[in-house]
């Protein structure tokens, strides 16, 4: 092969591999995180709100009976309410529940730790809310003796503006549960709470 050949076929080589290379680089976009369907962002949407489950309840079943104790478990997996009256404990399946009311004068425990009676003259500091549709998932009872839990609010249970406002009362306030229902097919809660 004739060396000019040669010479101009590694020049030419050259020049399609560096001008491939050159191409092939991939173009930097930003993307905006609103976008991302991380969990950093997921978080920001809910907001998990102390709330308090008085000590006393009426549990209505749907046969019509009551029953009455305090709630210590709500179990999701096996989608079962325990209650204890004394030393008693007894388990209910929740799609027997038709609801629970938690008694007006029975004893509620702040976050603080501190008795309040709601009976007691305690007034309630704003309207009584309700939030429909929780995931049984998004809501956990963290100390069943002083009935403080906690219950994941956010879309589409409520919008934006209103975990900002709830967030706003729970910031010095204290929801207490006034009634609980469950939807097992759902496999959701509804929560009827009055600041306090």
């Amino acid at each position: 092969m004739n060396r000019k050949i040669f010479s101009f076929l590694v020049v030419s080589l050259f020049t399609v591999t560096a001008g491939c290379a050159v191409q092939s680089k991939p173009a930097r976009q930003e993307i905006p995180k609103q976008n991302l369907p991380s969990e950093q962002v997921k978080a920001k949407v809910s907001q998990p709100i102390p709330v308090t489950l008085p000590t006393d309840a009426t549990i209505y079943m749907k046969t019509g009976q009551k029953r009455e104790g305090r709630v210590v478990e709500i179990d999701e997996k096996s989608q079962k309410l325990s209650i204890q009256r004394g030393s008693e404990k007894e388990s209910h399946p929740l799609s027997q529940i038709d609801k629970i009311v938690f008694a007006k004068s029975a004893v509620v425990y702040r976050n603080n730790g501190g008795p309040v009676i709601r009976g007691d003259g305690t007034q309630a500091t704003s309207n009584q809310a309700k939030w429909n549709g929780i995931p049984m998932s998004d809501f956990k009872l963290k100390d069943a003796v002083k009935g403080q839990a906690v219950v994941n609010l956010g879309p589409p249970v409520v919008n934006r503006a209103q975990l900002r406002g709830i967030v706003g009362v729970a910031n010095d306030r204290q929801f207490v549960v006034d009634e609980m229902q469950f939807d097992v097919q759902k496999k959701t809660i509804t929560i009827v709470a009055t600041p306090y």
